[in-house]
């Protein structure tokens, strides 16, 4: 028997297609009631609306059978909800982080679809409209964000903020498709482990160790004849292991040898990691990981694209000066 999902009335758009049920709640804890209120096929129209503002009404339900469709409503009209100026940042923000984990979810379950990877174009379009309309998609963005590691919420949580570094950066429209592209499809080619491996709760083995890095390659492999994939979004694919003094993989290559977009990935990638609970470690602060990036892994960034990212992910004053008599930020972010 199915139960049921909550969700704001205000996730609900005014005289849009519904293909799933809404109902209201009745009664108290333990003897509630589910009503119907909408069928799938009927719209909710202004009036009915306002009726629910009256009734001081705040909340839907939906069947848990009806979630994929729910979430599907969402990704059709996700660029309404973007630009609904009654919606706060954080809702705007919870509903681009869940769209985004459908699709990439759908990603890994047919990563041969067109369609998917047109979703997942149509996904980055609106997730940087609402990066430029929004001062506040920083934080909305960082709130709702995982913190526990597994490879779909990694591929978000990796374009969401690759996404909003690369509009700090000032890269161009096409840029910022093709860069969170890439970071939602950067660990396809995990698809090819065993996922007794990629789970593993201790130290890998060396066997275990060399089938993991054989995954940008096979990530590459799926994507490289795929005539709707842009070769910059292939950068990301095979180049975000490689380390900038050469020791990375698979093909160890260094310096200049690395794309830019390589090379944003690889620090995004890391950073992600180590601020998520694996399943082998559990999540560091972000003042420790960006501090422990900078003395203890420089080798394996570009230095001034890490200097970037500690000024982007500091205060905003910081973010074009770097506030050197903020003692916090000075020793923490260790930038100079």
């Amino acid at each position: 028997m199915s139960g049921y999902t909550a969700i704001t009335k205000d996730a609900i758009i005014e005289d849009t297609e519904i293909e799933f049920d809404l109902y209201l709640r009745n009664g108290f804890s333990g003897s509630y009631r589910y009503v119907l209120f909408s069928r799938g096929n009927e719209q909710l129209s202004p009036e009915r609306k306002e009726e629910l503002a009256n009734r001081n009404i705040q909340e839907f339900y939906i069947s848990t059978d009806d979630t994929d469709k729910y979430l599907r409503y969402q990704e059709k009209n996700l660029d309404e909800l973007i630009n609904d100026e009654d919606k706060t940042t954080l809702e705007k923000s919870g509903a681009v982080y869940k769209v985004a984990e459908n699709i990439v979810q759908d990603i890994l379950d047919d990563p041969k679809s067109g369609q998917n990877m047109q979703r997942a174009s149509e996904w980055v379009n609106s997730t940087v409209k609402h990066i430029i309309q929004d001062e506040n998609a920083f934080s909305g963005l960082f709130e709702v964000a995982s913190l526990d590691y597994n490879t779909y919420t990694h591929s978000v949580n990796t374009a969401v903020i690759g996404l909003l570094f690369g509009k700090y950066l000032s890269l161009t429209q096409h840029e910022l498709d093709c860069l969170g592209i890439g970071l939602m499809l950067h660990d396809i080619g995990k698809l090819s482990i065993p996922p007794k491996v990629i789970n593993k709760s201790g130290r890998v083995s060396g066997s275990e160790l060399d089938t993991i890095k054989k995954h940008p390659k096979a990530g590459l492999d799926l994507l490289a004849h795929r005539n709707y994939i842009d070769g910059l979004s292939l950068k990301v694919v095979i180049q975000h292991h490689e380390n900038h003094d050469g020791s990375g993989y698979p093909y160890g290559i260094g310096g200049s040898d690395i794309h830019m977009f390589g090379s944003i990935s690889r620090i995004i990638d890391v950073y992600d990691a180590m601020t998520t609970n694996r399943s082998y470690a559990k999540a560091k602060r972000p003042f420790a990981v960006l501090a422990e990036m900078k003395n203890k892994m420089s080798h394996c960034f570009n230095e001034e694209l890490l200097r970037e990212f500690i000024c982007f992910l500091g205060p905003k004053e910081s973010r074009s000066e770097i506030r050197e008599e903020d003692e916090l930020y000075s020793t923490a972010y260790a930038v100079n």
